[in-house]
């Protein structure tokens, strides 16, 4: 059953059959998004166990295999003494040493995700992490020659040059990210390319001339309606995590936005701001989405605390505004209760 599935282009669930203590199952989805299971009773060899990834048993992708934990804290291990290098030896590496060791990184890291091969969902999330590390490590060697191209450490590159030079760093980095995230559909992936996109419109606006007001909340509008787009899509292809991971970070970064470039008392932006919270509200509604309920449901709540700190000083008020964010909160809980089954499945 999981072979015509495959040869029809039809997704399975939890990234294959799955092993239970007396079943053998595959789980996929109708055209109408309703869960179908195809159960066999499991005797012994009869029917072949998944294959394993790693040389761990097990299921196809339930479990966090030993394979993933080692992958996983050798990223984070890599990732670290990269930066504590860079950070406390990086005139005494030279030229050579700042570029060559981010360089080499994001290679062994390329060649390690090539390496794990599979589609099973524990080969990608080893794949993930991976991919990551290489991601960082393009970041911080785009930037490194950068500013060796501007004459390496020193007074010479200023302040406002720095800005520049991490701000190409960062698109480097979102593009790479973007890339692998069509390939793995990962929300650690997604996170990082969130993440690079709202360093880039804050170094933006450390560069550039933008006055407060509307013309900041455009900035951040931008790559906002980018990553909701990219969120669309990933919903279209049944992707969940990244999906939800690309819906909260698009809508909060320009709902937040509105409320903290407001601060000359801007009621238009705040109003707006408090808008596109009720427009994500809704969008976590019609599409079931949490990443759109958290953003939309905490832009509530930022909005009554707001409008409370820059119109009202009582203490009445300032209470009675508590009393409706804490109720907003409960709102927020309830409909996250209702999505949480989607996200489990």
């Amino acid at each position: 059953m999981a072979t015509r599935l495959r040869e029809r282009n039809i997704p399975l669930l939890y990234g294959g059959p799955r092993t239970g203590r007396t079943t053998y199952a595959v789980f996929f989805e109708d055209p109408d998004r309703i869960k179908i299971e195809v159960v066999a009773p499991l005797v012994a060899r009869a029917v072949p166990a998944p294959a394993r990834v790693g040389g761990q048993g097990g299921g196809a992708g339930g479990s966090i295999t030993a394979t993933e934990v080692i992958t996983y804290a050798g990223a984070l291990v890599v990732l670290v003494g990269l930066g504590i290098l860079l950070g406390t030896e990086y005139e005494q590496l030279g030229a050579v040493g700042r570029l060559g060791i981010p360089g080499l990184v994001a290679i062994a890291a390329l060649l390690a995700t090539r390496a794990i091969s599979g589609e099973r969902a524990r080969a990608r999330r080893a794949q993930t992490s991976l991919a990551t590390l290489a991601v960082i490590a393009i970041g911080f060697f785009a930037g490194q020659l950068q500013a060796e191209i501007l004459g390496g450490p020193g007074p010479r590159i200023t302040q406002l040059i720095g800005y520049r030079i991490i701000l190409a760093a960062a698109l480097v980095a979102a593009a790479v990210a973007a890339l692998f995230l069509i390939r793995l559909r990962a929300g650690l992936l997604a996170a990082v390319l969130s993440l690079s996109l709202l360093v880039a419109a804050f170094l933006t606006l450390n560069t550039q001339p933008i006055p407060r007001g509307w013309p900041v909340e455009a900035l951040f509008l931008a790559p906002g309606a980018l990553l909701v787009g990219a969120a669309e899509y990933g919903r279209r292809q049944r992707v969940v995590w990244a999906t939800e991971v690309l819906a909260f970070s698009g809508a909060s970064m320009a709902i937040v936005t509105a409320f903290f470039t407001a601060d000359n008392g801007n009621l238009p932006l705040q109003i707006f701001g408090a808008l596109l919270a009720l427009a994500a509200f809704a969008a976590s509604v019609y599409r079931s989405s949490a990443g759109y309920a958290i953003a939309g449901g905490l832009g509530l709540f930022a909005f009554v605390i707001d409008i409370n700190a820059r119109y009202f000083g009582s203490r009445l008020w300032f209470t009675v505004s508590l009393v409706i964010a804490g109720l907003v909160l409960l709102g927020i809980a309830l409909l996250l209760s209702r999505l949480a089954p989607r996200l489990r499945r």
